[in-house]
């Protein structure tokens, strides 16, 4: 008795954003002490149920335990929002089907972790959490017809068997059609048929349809809106129907804000009038007055004067001395040495000729050293630095020169992978305002040329985060601000072309 009396004492003198706090920290603790738990619901809207591994079903409440094997079925006006053990999220709308496959992580062997998702039909809002940010090569979602790898932390899918469709808010996918090869693994999977969607490519969404062996780039449309109207502003449409941010708030507030916005966004799609084409009247005709001729003026050219030169001496011009300069030859500049950064390569990837720097992803893994974020087919690696270590440099600002590249492009129409050449680079960073930019040129006979142009922030422990670029970066410098390196992705006109850096000073 006397310890509840103080519980509620703290209750009733604690502010209830804090309190509520308190009660989540609570509940994620001791989800992460019962394995067999790996998340819970947060928001329920509707009527949802939940089908366990071993077929029992049951209806979902706030705070209802997530486990592998668990399938989550929404009805028509359903919603519910699930918090994993790690902090990812999962918003699944109404008359959706997803099931948790896999849901797990290990700090000192990621390859034996997985996190895996199947989306039967519906609309689900993913944000990665610790875990799928620390081992993007082992997030997987699976459509009926796709499968979805990440290279980033917020997106959207929608499938309706035959059709799936995503957006990406922050970060990047790549989906590829569901072949066999594809069914088990983990991660993105790579084939020769994937396409990137990635947050710069603003206005653009991926779609695939069962017939299709490609992935397609299309207009962007809202997939979390509802009953969008075609006669409707688009600008209006995507203000109502802004995806609500996952955030643990109190259930009240979600709930009421998830419905109202609903609602709204069905009433204000029907008031706006239709347009209508303004009627643009013809200009008056106006006739100019017939323009009469003039005698033409006729200037007569002054005589010419023909001035003669007075009788002198003859000169006689010297011969011109010639001065032969024999040219200084050229020494090409020597690339810089890099010894802290090194790039590992999956099995999936095929090695170019040029590429004679990146080592097999297991070689890697031997050798040791701290793991840094890839992109699905590449991962860089540095020496391993005490917890907390920062990146520090004397420098105020730094101009990086190439020292190894590899590009590939890989066709649109199949599985054909070509040698791209990286003729130029520049990568400067800013270590007071904590900035980068780069720049590299590609040519390719069946692309023709090409650039990338990227600029971002550099955090402390020295990781890229890119913040406007027309391709996707991924990379790091080495902490003492000496070595640089990045992957990068870009679409191209007749496929995606990918490759990795290296860079010094």
């Amino acid at each position: 008795m006397k310890s509840n009396y103080k519980f509620h004492r703290f209750a009733r003198k604690t502010p209830k954003s804090l309190f509520a706090m308190s009660l989540l920290a609570l509940g994620l603790t001791a989800l992460a002490q019962d394995p067999a738990i790996v998340g819970e619901t947060t928001m329920v809207i509707g009527l949802v149920k939940l089908v366990a591994a071993d077929g029992t079903s049951r209806a979902v409440d706030r705070g209802t335990a997530i486990r592998v094997g668990d399938r989550i079925e929404t009805q028509a006006g359903g919603h519910v929002h699930l918090r994993f053990v790690d902090g990812g999220r999962l918003s699944i709308r109404p008359a959706s089907i997803l099931q948790v496959e896999s849901y797990s992580h290990s700090t000192q062997q990621p390859l034996l972790g997985a996190i895996k998702f199947r989306l039967d039909e519906g609309v689900v809002r993913s944000i990665t959490g610790k875990w799928g940010e620390a081992a993007r090569d082992q997030f997987r979602l699976n459509t009926p017809v796709a499968a979805i790898g990440v290279k980033g932390t917020d997106f959207v899918v929608k499938s309706d068997g035959e059709k799936t469709s995503a957006s990406v808010y922050t970060g990047a996918i790549i989906l590829t059609p569901l072949a066999n090869g594809c069914i088990k693994s983990v991660g993105p999977c790579i084939n020769g048929n994937e396409k990137l969607l990635s947050e710069d490519m603003k206005g653009q969404m991926i779609e695939l349809n069962r017939q299709q062996t490609t992935p397609q780039l299309v207009p962007s449309v809202d997939l979390l809106a509802r009953g969008a109207r075609p006669t409707a502003n688009s600008e209006m449409i995507a203000r109502v129907n802004k995806p609500l941010a996952l955030e643990d708030a109190p259930v009240e507030t979600r709930s009421t804000s998830t419905m109202v916005a609903d609602s709204r966004a069905a009433t204000v799609v029907a008031s706006i009038p239709p347009q209508q084409n303004p009627v643009v009247e013809p200009p008056p005709v106006v006739v100019a007055p017939p323009v009469v001729p003039s005698d033409p003026i006729v200037i007569e050219p002054p005589p010419a004067v023909v001035v003669v030169p007075p009788p002198g001496p003859v000169v006689v011009t010297p011969p011109v001395e010639v001065v032969v300069v024999v040219p200084t030859p050229v020494v090409p500049a020597v690339p810089p040495v890099v010894t802290q950064l090194s790039w590992a390569r999956y099995d999936w990837i095929k090695k170019m000729d040029a590429d004679t720097f990146s080592q097999s992803f297991e070689a890697a893994l031997a050798a040791g050293g701290e793991r840094l974020p890839g992109n699905g087919s590449y991962t860089m690696f540095r020496p391993a630095a005490q917890p907390g270590a920062v990146l520090a440099s004397a420098d105020a600002t730094a101009e990086f020169r190439l020292a190894h590249a590899s590009a590939q492009l890989v066709r649109e129409s199949g599985r054909v992978t070509e040698a791209v050449n990286v003729n130029e680079g520049t990568f400067n960073v800013d270590f007071v305002r904590s900035t980068y930019a780069t720049k590299l040129s590609l040519s390719n006979a069946a692309m023709g040329a090409d650039t990338l142009i990227a600029t971002g922030n550099v955090t402390s422990n020295g990781v890229l985060q890119t913040t406007s670029s027309n391709a996707s970066i991924n990379g790091a410098l080495s902490l003492d601000g000496k070595e640089a390196g990045y992957a990068f992705e870009k679409a191209v006109n007749v496929g995606s072309v990918r490759g990795i850096t290296l860079w010094g000073r």
